[in-house]
């Protein structure tokens, strides 16, 4: 097995954890290509999320939407490619990142929710121009199912009239206000993007029932999770606190990007049953937020909740009901 396959922060974190037998033996899905039982799922993708550093260097997660085939596996899978056919481009609809540049480090995370598979990818811009984003491939690998949310896609023709969130609007802040606090604490999903000591960009999920994200101020809390034992993003913090996350939102068809800083708590035993007990939080310190629509309109349905999510005290939803099975690593 390949120990250098892991940098410092993440082989520190899985050090402390006692968890790095485990990393070791799941590091082996990692390719330096996509893999070709991919290929399909790559092409058959209606969103992905993209984490990149802004040119201030302030870390951002992006989501993207579009039609089947809007992002493409390369023929020799060490490629990724995103296009749009929307006027304005790919590139216009991935502010605050859309000044890419070339060599620039890049993750692309591929997640379908009906059928709760997801595949990361971590690389550089290879070519990133109005109309379409190639992503080189460093680092490719599956993902296990546990704690995403099933949702079906609703046709577009079936969306409310009301509330379209099909224009370019954009509302930001840097303090969190009421619409954006209710927004995170109703939330079951979002997305991290982080940056490891060399600067290499990572995007990853974390989902739990409605609330698991616990908000102080212009600090959210957010659990982590048993998991693959890699420790991608709690490693890349105990480096490098930039950071940046993006929750959808399923019924709107919009997104809220933040930007900050966060760190890695360990051995919290206070609120230890909301962390599955692992006992680890992941602080995140909001500098500023955006809310803006979907490249495509898309909404979905909820379908079934992860039934791997922790309990969160004092909430209750009739979606999320049935007690969460066992906490197992991978």
């Amino acid at each position: 097995m390949d120990d250098n396959i892991f940098h410092a922060g993440e082989r520190l974190v899985q050090e402390r954890t006692g968890e790095r037998g485990t990393a070791l033996i799941n590091s082996r899905s990692i390719s330096t290509g996509i893999p070709a039982a991919a290929r399909n799922f790559v092409g058959q993708q209606r969103w992905c999320i993209v984490g990149a550093a802004d040119a201030a260097g302030a870390m951002w997660a992006c989501l993207l939407s579009g039609e089947p085939g809007f992002v493409q596996a390369s023929d020799d899978l060490r490629s990724l490619q995103v296009t749009s056919s929307d006027p304005q481009g790919v590139l216009a609809r991935m502010a605050p990142i859309a000044d890419l540049q070339p060599e620039q480090s890049i993750a692309v995370l591929l997640i379908e929710l009906q059928t709760r598979r997801r595949l990361r990818i971590n690389g550089h811009v290879a070519q990133a121009s109005a109309q379409a984003l190639e992503v080189a491939v460093g680092q490719a690998f599956p993902v296990c199912p546990r704690y995403i949310q099933k949702r079906e896609l609703l046709p577009l023709e079936a969306e409310p009239t009301s509330n379209s969130s099909t224009g370019t609007d954009a509302n930001t802040g840097t303090v969190l206000d009421e619409a954006t606090s209710a927004w995170i604490a109703g939330a079951d999903t979002l997305f991290i993007a982080s940056l490891g000591p060399s600067g290499d960009a990572d995007v990853s999920h974390r989902g739990g029932r409605p609330g698991f994200v616990q908000q102080q101020g212009q600090v959210l809390r957010i659990p982590d999770f048993n998991g693959n034992s890699m420790f991608n993003t709690l490693g890349n913090l105990e480096l490098e606190p930039r950071c940046g996350l993006v929750f959808p939102d399923f019924e709107g068809a919009r997104q809220l990007q933040l930007t900050g800083h966060a760190r890695a708590r360990f051995g919290v035993e206070a609120d230890i049953d909301q962390t599955g007990g692992t006992g680890r939080w992941i602080e995140f310190q909001v500098h500023s937020w955006r809310s803006t629509p979907l490249t495509l309109p898309q909404r979905w349905r909820l379908l079934e909740a992860s039934p791997y999510n922790p309990l969160v005290r004092g909430v209750a939803s009739a979606a999320f009901d049935g007690p969460p099975r066992s906490q197992v690593t991978r």
